[in-house]
């Protein structure tokens, strides 16, 4: 696969383990939705300093639209709805601390979940639909995307090389 210029500028992050799911959904959302890039998470201004980002900021129908990306996963067992509502509460708390705090002036923000099947998919919908608060919905689109065939969105390379030995 070759990366388009916009998933390229997303190569540098803050930090983690998240770079290649951070890059992929850029590349996603430009492919299926023509987003255009605007700042990557070191671009978006914060103030105060020190708490939630978010990864990215594209303009996305003609309106500004940051992003965050997640991956809904377990090492180990199934990832269940408590899994999932663990997940989109922490991150969707993430999401609003980050809106609140942002120098930038976006229309909502993209909750970018990959899955890495189906099921996961399913469990993050249930969760969203009957275990999160709306106040911490809030003016969030949560996206999710299931990616069965695809391990380096959910582990590095680093992780991945360690897995195989």
């Amino acid at each position: 696969m070759t990366l388009g210029k916009q998933a390229q500028r997303m190569t540098v992050n803050a930090g983690g383990s998240s770079v290649e799911s951070e890059v992929l959904s850029i590349e996603f959302m430009t492919k299926c939705f023509n987003a255009s890039l605007l700042k990557t998470e070191m671009e978006v201004e914060y103030y105060p300093h020190g708490g939630s980002i978010t990864d990215y900021m594209c303009e996305l129908f003609n309106k500004k639209i940051g992003v965050s990306v997640t991956r809904a996963m377990k090492f180990e067992g199934e990832f269940t709805v408590d899994d999932a509502e663990i997940l989109l509460s922490k991150k969707l708390r993430g999401v609003l601390q980050s809106s609140q705090n942002s120098l930038e002036k976006w229309h909502k923000q993209i909750l970018h979940v990959w899955a890495t099947s189906y099921a996961v998919a399913e469990n993050i919908q249930l969760a969203w639909i009957s275990l999160i608060p709306d106040q911490v919905k809030a003016n969030t689109i949560v996206l999710v995307t299931v990616a069965q065939n695809a391990q380096e969105i959910f582990y590095s390379q680093r992780k991945r090389r360690h897995a195989s030995i």
